[in-house]
């Protein structure tokens, strides 16, 4: 009646099954957020690769690489800002340079340049500077560079002067008689 099978292979049981491990904090991935908070003043250079969202205050550079800056209604910049997107609810003094684009919210606030091939200024924001919306720039020809040797001077025509040759006749001056006349 209680046969065991022949092709199944003996597993006990254990009596205490293993926990899983606990999960490790994960590493930081690119979509993640900094936040300046309100009560934050920060003096100097201030560069990564997350987003950041300014509400205290900003006195130099900021620098995000492929990511965005927001500036919220309680921050306060003095400071070119360099990011992906750049979108400002509160107050900056600065030049603001945006990949894709510039965004000044109704309640903000900018004095300075916006470098950027999309650029929304919302009713009732304030901007004072001035507009560069070039595309990204594509890749030019590179002029031709000479080789490397002696110059020689192309050959005039036969027959035709240079131009250092081509002498235009001066205009007869007071006291000088025209031999025509």
């Amino acid at each position: 009646m209680w046969k065991k099978k022949e092709n199944e292979p003996l597993t006990p049981e254990p009596a205490h099954r293993p926990e899983a491990p606990s999960p490790r904090p994960a590493a930081p991935r690119r979509s993640d957020r900094a936040v300046i908070g309100p009560t934050l003043k920060i003096s100097g250079e201030i560069s990564g690769e997350e987003e950041i969202v300014v509400q205290g205050r900003i006195d130099g550079k900021l620098r995000v690489k492929g990511q965005g800056v927001t500036v919220g209604k309680s921050g306060k910049v003095n400071a070119d800002i360099h990011a992906r997107t750049i979108r400002i609810e509160g107050q900056v003094r600065g030049d603001l340079f945006g990949e894709q684009e510039v965004i000044i919210e109704t309640s903000g606030d900018v004095e300075g340049n916006l470098i950027a091939p999309s650029v929304r200024l919302e009713n009732g924001s304030r901007f004072k500077g001035s507009i560069d919306m070039e595309r990204a720039k594509q890749t030019q020809p590179q002029p031709m560079v000479p080789q490397p040797g002696p110059v020689k001077p192309a050959p005039s025509p036969v027959g035709q002067p240079g131009k250092e040759q081509a002498a235009k006749p001066s205009p007869p001056g007071p006291g000088h008689r025209n031999p025509g006349s």
